[in-house]
């Protein structure tokens, strides 16, 4: 079921467009290195990999030039590791989804299955990012394979599968996220999303309010409420969300797209 741009400017898409860093609940030092792991050539490898991680967002030139000196000093997994997320901030995608892949299967990971998880959801955004889809879904589906009980990795999948039009995959992620962490406005939120492009108005605004409910103020939500309404054809409820929105959050890209919805409307109207 495909619907107009009005109804196609939702969360999802403010998330797809998101980076990974700020998707991510936790952060990169949970995941790397080993929280035991020693010094090793005058380093700490573990003060390292968070100084390098940091570089790699800021400045992936330096990160990349800073994580191969690293490897060089016995670095290791976690040296590739930012090398890798280096690269894919730098652009070069498959080299960097090639390299993460790779990591996520190296023998001393083995035992670490969320690391490898975690891993592989970076990989997929770089097969994404290189517009090699069918690699992107291969990994995301291994990635929830070894950690299935990680609601992040749950959410990335369903947002991945609501952008090809895979609603009902997408929701059974989203039902198990919700179990998994039942106060994140963001699973109840792009669930809605789901239920609107599927039609099902009702179950989309039940999701809307258990976000508000959480948080009054969420200009997403407020956002997709006046998404579901507009679809609906309420256009004064509709504008009445749209106008809060930019109250609320006027220069964010919730209220880019609720000026997107305002002005389409406008434009409607005066036809």
């Amino acid at each position: 079921m495909r619907r107009s741009l009005s109804s196609a400017v939702t969360v999802v898409a403010l998330l797809l467009a998101a980076p990974a860093a700020a998707q991510s609940a936790g952060s990169q030092s949970d995941y790397y290195p080993p929280r035991q792991q020693a010094p090793l050539g005058g380093l700490d490898h573990k003060a390292q990999y968070e100084a390098c991680m940091q570089l790699a967002e800021s400045a992936p030139e330096e990160a990349y030039k800073s994580g191969i000196g690293w490897f060089e000093r016995n670095g290791g997994s976690a040296a590739e590791h930012c090398v890798a997320v280096a690269l894919m901030n730098l652009g070069a995608s498959r080299e960097a989804a090639t390299r993460l892949e790779a990591l996520a299967n190296a023998p001393d990971l083995a035992p670490r299955p969320t690391t490898r998880a975690f891993i592989l959801s970076q990989a997929a955004q770089a097969w994404s990012q290189d517009g090699q889809e069918a690699k992107a879904t291969l990994a995301r589906d291994k990635a929830v394979e070894l950690a299935p009980d990680d609601a992040e990795l749950r959410v990335d999948r369903a947002i991945a599968r609501i952008a090809t039009e895979a609603h009902f995959e997408a929701i059974d992620d989203l039902n198990r996220a919700v179990e998994l962490a039942p106060r994140r406005m963001d699973v109840y939120l792009v669930r809605a999303s789901a239920y609107r492009y599927l039609g099902q108005m009702e179950l989309a605004r039940d999701d809307v309010e258990r976000a508000l409910a959480i948080n009054p103020q969420y200009q997403d939500a407020i956002l997709e409420r006046g998404v579901i309404s507009r679809t609906e054809g309420d256009k004064d409820t509709a504008r009445r969300d749209f106008l809060t929105v930019l109250n609320i959050a006027p220069d964010g890209p919730a209220g880019d797209a609720a000026r997107m919805n305002l002005e389409e409307m406008d434009v409607r109207i005066e036809r």
